[in-house]
C-alpha cells in the first residue's frame, strides 16, 4: 500500500490512489476494497485535471504519475473535438520519461477539455450505442463548481451530477445522439476535462 503523509503536495494523494487502483498486485486489491468503485473514465478525468495542476506547480513527479494513468487507459481525444490536446505538451515537459506501452483496449476512453465562463454552460453532442454501457466523467483542475447534465434526443433528462465526483452511467435503449452539458455555477471562468467511455 502506498503511504502518504499530510505534507504531500496537492493532488499527490489522489495520484497515489489512482496508481494503486490501476496497477496490478495486492495493493490494488486493498485500495479497491477501501474506496468506492470508480470507473475508468472517472480515473482518466481525474488524472487529466491532476496533470494540469502538476504542470502549473512544475511538479514533474505528479505529472509523470498522471500521464501514466492516461497512457495505460488508452485515452485519446474525442473524434469530433478540435480543441488543443494538452497531453502531447505535457509529455514534452518530461523528455527523460520512457514511453509507456499502451495496454488494454485500443479504443480507450475519449476526452476533451474546455473552459466555461461563470454562470454559463457549454454543450455538445455524442452518439451512444443501444445496449452498450455509456459513461461520462467530468473533472476540473482546482475543483471549480461545475455540474454535468445529459439529455437524450427527446430532451429527456438522462443524468444530472452536481457532486464532487461528477459522473453519469447508463445503458441506452436506442442508439442516438445525447446532449452533454457542462455548467459553471461559480464566479470565475473554469477549466474542465470531460471523458466519454
Amino acid at each position: 500500500m502506498i503511504a502518504l503523509t499530510h505534507k504531500a503536495p496537492k493532488g499527490a494523494a489522489l495520484i497515489a490512489f489512482l496508481l494503486a487502483v490501476l496497477l496490478p498486485g495486492p495493493a490494488s486489491a486493498q485500495a479497491s476494497m477501501a474506496a468506492p468503485a470508480e470507473g475508468r473514465g472517472e480515473r482518466v478525468a481525474t488524472a487529466l485535471a491532476a496533470a494540469q495542476d502538476a504542470q502549473g506547480r512544475a511538479d514533474q513527479n505528479a505529472l509523470s504519475d498522471a500521464l501514466r494513468i492516461i497512457d495505460r487507459s488508452g485515452a485519446r481525444p474525442l473524434e469530433d473535438w478540435n480543441g488543443p490536446d494538452p497531453v502531447p505538451a505535457w509529455r514534452a515537459l518530461l523528455p527523460d520519461r520512457a514511453a509507456v506501452p499502451l495496454r488494454g483496449s485500443p479504443l480507450g476512453p475519449g476526452y476533451r477539455s474546455g473552459q466555461v465562463r461563470p454562470g454559463k454552460s457549454e454543450s455538445f453532442q455524442q452518439v451512444f450505442l443501444s445496449g452498450r454501457k455509456a459513461s461520462i466523467a467530468l473533472s476540473s483542475p482546482g475543483g471549480a463548481p461545475l455540474s454535468l447534465r445529459v439529455v437524450d434526443a427527446d430532451r429527456k433528462q438522462v443524468c444530472v451530477s452536481e457532486t464532487a465526483r461528477q459522473a453519469c452511467r447508463w445503458v441506452p435503449i436506442f442508439t442516438q445522439r445525447y446532449v452533454i452539458e457542462v455548467r459553471n455555477s461559480g464566479e470565475s471562468q473554469a477549466s474542465y476535462f470531460l471523458v466519454v467511455d
